[in-house]
């Protein structure tokens, strides 16, 4: 059984011990004080706090450079869930007085049951850690997921009306394919865009490459523009949980792009301003294309093509009418 410390203990006594705990544990040692325990798994260093019946699903999350905030069921020695916050002490040299005193502060902030700090932290772990950051003068740096929940929602949506049927394979955002979604009959390329509420401006694609209006094959390509906001109730985490027979390859795919279950992004929130549209791309749709060019070859030099079409007078079809018009085998039917 792990070693109890001290009990009860004064502020002081609790900070002393920590600094020195954290200097001398051993590879698989655990320390149990009041309320937490301190623990070392090979490089992993930390203190680990009771969550309850379930394990919170939080992975990967920094409060702090050096510091990650997780989920853990696997301690060593001890049964039940826990919220961890450690360091790895392969990346973080504990032997240095200023790097060893930040740690052990960070450990009796994380581990504070004053002016409900615990009740917080275990309610909601990622508002907690982005609490600290902002203390700190820090910021979250990681990347937006919105275009990862539009593509998730489209696909979602063809799953349901049973026009994707193969999400490894058809859904191919993450994998860099040209197009987000190839399906039998059409392409699809997902463009979402971030707008501040209020914002009536038209609408406009940002167009990342030479080829991505290019068709694949003969099959018709249309693109699904969705005007979101950072607010409300679309998450990872939510839009995962329409995928329960391809959550592996779900999670699987949006982690190529840097977005892990449990981190900062996966309770993210976002909306649709409104719903998203569809536009056919048809030779009258504005592109840049070779033939623009002398010789009908883009100038010599030019590795990447990026530019912005207005979708200003473009005939277009609500979202939900277009895969109900596909799923029905008829021709959606595009207008201003």
């Amino acid at each position: 059984m792990p070693e109890n410390v001290f009990d009860p203990i004064s502020f002081m006594q609790l900070k002393t011990a920590l600094t020195g705990l954290v200097s001398s544990l051993r590879d698989g040692e655990v320390r149990m004080f009041p309320g937490f325990l301190l623990f070392r798994r090979g490089a992993q260093l930390g203190a680990a706090i009771d969550s309850g019946e379930t394990c919170i699903n939080i992975h990967n999350v920094h409060p702090g450079r050096s510091f990650t905030l997780d989920g853990d069921s696997a301690l060593p020695g001890v049964a039940g869930n826990y919220l961890v916050l450690s360091v790895n002490t392969d990346e973080t040299d504990l032997g240095d007085d200023l790097k060893r005193e930040a740690f052990v502060n960070m450990l009796l902030f994380f581990i504070s049951e004053q002016n409900g700090n615990r009740e917080h932290l275990l309610a909601n772990p990622w508002a907690w850690a982005e609490n600290v950051i902002e203390m700190m003068g820090d910021k979250v740096s990681e990347s937006k997921p919105y275009p990862y929940l539009a593509e998730l929602h489209v696909v979602a949506k063809l799953v349901e009306a049973g026009l994707l049927t193969d999400v490894e394979h058809e859904y191919r955002g993450p994998d860099a394919g040209r197009h987000d979604i190839e399906l039998p009959g059409l392409s699809l390329e997902v463009k979402s865009h971030l707008h501040a509420s209020g914002d009536e401006k038209e609408g406009e694609l940002v167009i990342s490459s030479e080829t991505q209006l290019n068709p694949t094959g003969e099959k018709p390509l249309y693109v699904v523009y969705c005007r979101m906001e950072e607010m409300g109730d679309m998450t990872l985490e939510s839009l995962a949980a329409k995928f329960p027979h391809d959550r592996v390859a779900i999670l699987r795919k949006i982690r190529k792009s840097g977005f892990v279950e449990g981190d900062f992004s996966w309770h993210r929130p976002y909306h649709f301003q409104r719903e998203p549209l569809v536009y056919q791309i048809t030779p009258a749709f504005p592109k840049i294309t070779p033939s623009q060019f002398p010789g009908g070859v883009f100038p010599s030099g030019v590795t990447k093509l990026v530019y912005h079409v207005s979708l200003h007078n473009i005939p277009y079809c609500p979202w939900t009418s277009f895969v109900s018009a596909v799923a029905h085998g008829e021709s959606p039917r595009f207008a201003l």
